[in-house]
């Protein structure tokens, strides 16, 4: 395989992907904030609910890939340093989720999932592009199937941890808000994305007919299964993909019992493209919007940078941003379930405000540069010395030490 030389790895900070970590950070901004849905503004609200989330996964990916080399991935200890780097930031991301849980029990907090496909991504992380969506593809049909069964089998079984730390596994990559084992496919699916040459126009000019296409098979198919009554809505998911009621697994006694008469859930659970569903469709269809929005903001251009400047800033700092609108919704109960778009608009204001204000006098977020300065710290590892042997004397003997 011929290597691109090191030389021709792009550089520098990338207008288009501030924006687009932006919108994600404000897209979760609007569906923990937002009003009841309702007519329009129910329409833009269910646009940021799922996919906000989809998106800011995707671009975790995409960090991932500029922290290890960008479209030349690192090798030696280069590679060294930036795998103790991104351990080291996956710590520090649930040491702040764990500080932030104390303060929230309404929102599904999204850091330590982050924290764990970080890690999760390493092996992975000098594949080439082309695997890289072959895998994603992979997670995104194969995952909901594979959450969906095992839950199953793990409440016939009653596996389930009762939310010990013995579950943080289970929790991360099957059963939580962010069903793992799918959302590995948007961290794949962008680290492939950051391994090409984003420099180039016409990488951004071939991500967005792809993602649009992408949106448009999985949305679709979705919305023409549903109305031919095959595709479930919302409300046959209920709070998660598997309910242990429906299932029927039974207690006998102090402990549990397999049932072997709990049977799985129908196909059509796979079959609907709804927010937090986890289903194939949801995957390939937010999954290519994500796709399409990275690149149609990369066609943008850096003048995007300036036009979006808020965003942009926001974007340069998601952390901060992130943690902040936690905070605020736990110190100010206007934002709480509100009845009106007011609060939520105050609180993007604020931030756009304020994240504008701190980059351009100080730059780097504060959250971000604790992350940066841990990580730089931590990964200050050199080579090893050449081996010298030791010198012989005429005898053949080792001089004395």
């Amino acid at each position: 395989m011929i290597q691109t030389p090191p030389s021709l790895r792009y550089s520098g900070r990338i207008a288009a992907l501030d924006i687009a970590r932006g919108i994600a950070v404000l897209g979760m901004f609007a569906a923990h904030v937002g009003p009841e849905r309702d007519g329009l503004s129910g329409w833009f609200l269910d646009l940021a609910d799922g996919r906000s989330s989809i998106l800011f996964a995707t671009l975790a990916g995409v960090s991932l890939a500029i922290l290890t080399g960008r479209n030349v991935p690192y090798t030696g200890v280069e590679f060294l340093q930036a795998k103790v780097r991104i351990f080291t930031r996956a710590a520090l991301l649930i040491a702040i989720s764990g500080v932030l849980a104390l303060m929230n029990d309404i929102v599904a907090l999204i850091l330590t999932f982050y924290a764990t496909w970080f890690v999760l991504a390493i092996p992975f992380l000098q594949w080439r592009p082309r695997n890289l969506f072959i895998l994603a593809g992979g997670c995104w049909i194969l995952g909901p199937i594979a959450a969906t069964y095992l839950n199953v089998f793990f409440e016939k079984a009653g596996l389930y941890s009762m939310g010990d730390s013995s579950g943080f596994l289970v929790d991360t990559l099957i059963n939580g808000t962010y069903v793992g084992l799918v959302y590995m496919g948007f961290v794949f699916a962008g680290l492939g994305i950051g391994r090409l040459d984003l420099a180039d126009r016409s990488v951004a000019a071939t991500l967005a007919p792809i993602g649009s296409s992408l949106a448009i098979l999985g949305y679709g198919t979705a919305f023409l299964l549903t109305k031919m009554g095959m595709g479930p809505t919302w409300e046959d998911y209920g709070s998660s993909f598997v309910d242990s009621g429906d299932l029927g697994w039974r207690m006998d006694g102090m402990g549990p019992e397999w049932d072997p008469s709990v049977s799985a859930p129908s196909l059509d659970m796979f079959l609907g493209a709804e927010p937090h569903s986890g289903t194939i469709l949801e995957a390939i269809g937010s999954g290519g919007f994500a796709i399409a929005i990275i690149g149609f903001l990369l066609l943008g251009g850096p003048i995007l940078g300036k036009v979006l400047y808020p965003i942009a800033s926001v974007g340069s700092m998601p952390l901060s941003a992130y943690s902040f609108h936690i905070i605020a919704i736990w110190a100010i109960p206007a934002l709480v379930f509100p009845d009106s778009f007011a609060p939520l608009a105050w609180l993007v204001g604020a931030t756009l405000v304020l994240c504008s204000a701190w980059r351009l006098v100080l730059g780097r977020g504060p959250l971000e540069r604790l992350l940066h300065a841990a990580s730089t710290r931590a990964s200050q590892i050199t080579a090893p010395p050449p081996y010298t042997p030791l010198p012989v004397a005429p005898n053949g003997e080792s001089p004395r030490q």
